[in-house]
């Protein structure tokens, strides 16, 4: 079964709105959990927390992209459950860093979520900007 989106969020929420300062915008999380994020879909990695890591909610506007990220000393995962209420998971994108995001995003909340392999935690910066990656 999915991670609780309704539960409130570990590390806190924010309310960007398109054109947000400073891009990126980041905040220090602990990655980790005791889910398995291959639960909701196999291209899903890692273990993950029930609750959101942190959640944003996305005013959109005039830019065109949106990218959420981690970056951690160890190999992190990334799920987002976007707005549309799909979910969206990577690995590796940018070496041991996770990546999700594109073009024409999608106004609403973001659930983030960072994974790590094995089941221990570990210190993360989860970042959210507008500018290609």
């Amino acid at each position: 079964n999915a991670p609780n989106t309704y539960a409130p969020a570990t590390f806190g929420s924010a309310n960007l709105n398109s054109g947000f300062t400073p891009d990126p915008y980041t905040v220090n999380i602990t990655s980790g959990g005791t889910r398995s994020a291959a639960q909701l879909s196999s291209s899903c990695r890692g273990w993950i927390a029930d609750a959101p890591d942190f959640s944003v909610n996305y005013n959109a506007g005039g830019y065109d992209t949106l990218t959420i990220g981690a970056v951690s000393s160890s190999d992190t995962t990334l799920v987002v459950n976007g707005p549309d209420g799909n979910w969206y998971c990577d690995d590796d994108t940018n070496g041991f860093n996770p990546l999700v995001g594109g073009a024409s995003p999608d106004a609403g909340q973001y659930d983030i979520w960072v994974g790590t392999y094995g089941n221990a935690t570990a210190p993360a910066t989860i970042f959210i900007t507008e500018y290609d990656q």
